[in-house]
C-alpha cells in the first residue's frame, strides 16, 4: 500500500493521486479513502449516465469571410493546425534565464509557482537542479498559450481557469507507470485544469467548450478531457437533507488533462494533438470529445 496519511488528504489531492493506475490498483489505499470519505461510492461506476454530445479530433467548422482560404462571402470553412514548434517571447523563455525559482514568470500574471503549487499536486522546486529546472520549465511554457488563449477569450470572461495538478512529487512508496499522467507530471509534461464559474464552482460545460476550443486553436501533445463522480460532497450537496448520498443538482467533476512533449531549445516536439475523453479514469471516447451528464 501506498503510504499516504489518508487522514491528511482531501479529495483533490487524492484525486490527483489516484491519476496513476497502479495507485489505483491498490485496493487497500482505494478503499481506505472510500471508507474515509475522500471517495465517493460512484467512483466505482465506469460508464456516464448520460452521453449529451460528442465531437471527433477533426478541427470545428467556422463561418467567416477572413479565413485561409480567403473569400468575398461568408462562408464555411475548416482549418488544419499542425505547426511543429512554440515561438516563445523573448521576455519569458525560461532557456535564457539564469536562475529559476516558484517566482519566474512565464508570462503576464504566469508565474512557475502557479505550476509547482498546485492545491492537487503541491510539489516544490527544491528536489531539483538549476539543469532539471531549466527542462521542466521549458515543457510548462509550453502551457502558457493555452492559458493566454483562455484569457482572450470572451466566451470565457465570465468564469476563470485554475491549474489544480501541475508539477507532481511523488511519494517514496509509489511506483508510476512510465509514460502515464502523473509519471508526466513529474516531468513537468502533464497538467490538469478546471474552469469555475463566477461563484467558484467547476463548471463541466464550459471545460467541454475549452476542450473544444484549445483542440482547434492550439498546440499539445494529448488532450483529456476527463470527468468523475469522485467527491463525496460535490455542487449541488445539500447538507440540510439526513441521506448523505442525496444531491439536489449534481454534475459530473470535469477538468482536462494536457500533455506536453519532449521539447528542445528551440521548443520543436511533437505536438500530436491526440484527444479523448475519460469517465472515472477509463476511456470511454477515443479520439473525440464528449459531454456526459449526470441526470
Amino acid at each position: 500500500m501506498v503510504a499516504f496519511n489518508i487522514n491528511k488528504l482531501t479529495t483533490r489531492e487524492a484525486r490527483c493521486i489516484m491519476r496513476d493506475p497502479n495507485n489505483r490498483a491498490d485496493g487497500a489505499f482505494v478503499g481506505s479513502c472510500f471508507a474515509t470519505d475522500l471517495i465517493s461510492a460512484d467512483y466505482f461506476v465506469p460508464t456516464p449516465k448520460r452521453v449529451r454530445t460528442y465531437f471527433d479530433d477533426k478541427s470545428s467548422k467556422k463561418y467567416a469571410k477572413d479565413s485561409f482560404i480567403n473569400s468575398s462571402r461568408i462562408r464555411r470553412y475548416q482549418e488544419q493546425f499542425y505547426p511543429r514548434r512554440i515561438l516563445p517571447d523573448p521576455l519569458y523563455d525560461p532557456y535564457k534565464l539564469k536562475d529559476i525559482n516558484a517566482g519566474t514568470k512565464l508570462g503576464k500574471g504566469i508565474p512557475l509557482s502557479m505550476f509547482a503549487n498546485s492545491k492537487g499536486s503541491r510539489a516544490t522546486l527544491n528536489h531539483l537542479s538549476l539543469r532539471e529546472r531549466r527542462i521542466i520549465t521549458q515543457r510548462l511554457y509550453c502551457q502558457v498559450p493555452l492559458i493566454i488563449g483562455f484569457r482572450n477569450n470572451k466566451k470565457f470572461s465570465q468564469h476563470s481557469l485554475v491549474v489544480t495538478e501541475g508539477l507532481v512529487k511523488p511519494d517514496a512508496t509509489e511506483s508510476l507507470v512510465k509514460g502515464d499522467i502523473r509519471d508526466l507530471a513529474t516531468q513537468g509534461r502533464a497538467v490538469v485544469y478546471e474552469v469555475l464559474n463566477s461563484k467558484g464552482q467547476n463548471d463541466p460545460c464550459k471545460t467541454f467548450e475549452l476542450a473544444q476550443y484549445w483542440k482547434d486553436n492550439h498546440m499539445f501533445q494529448g488532450l483529456i478531457l476527463h470527468f468523475d463522480s469522485i467527491d463525496p460532497r460535490p455542487s449541488g450537496y445539500d447538507t440540510s437533507e439526513n441521506n448523505p448520498y442525496f444531491f439536489k443538482d449534481r454534475q459530473y467533476h470535469a477538468e482536462i488533462i494536457v500533455v506536453m512533449p519532449k521539447v528542445n531549445s528551440h521548443y520543436e516536439g511533437k505536438f500530436e494533438k491526440n484527444i479523448r475523453t475519460d469517465i472515472n479514469y477509463r476511456t470511454f471516447i477515443r479520439n473525440g470529445l464528449g459531454f456526459f451528464q449526470y441526470k
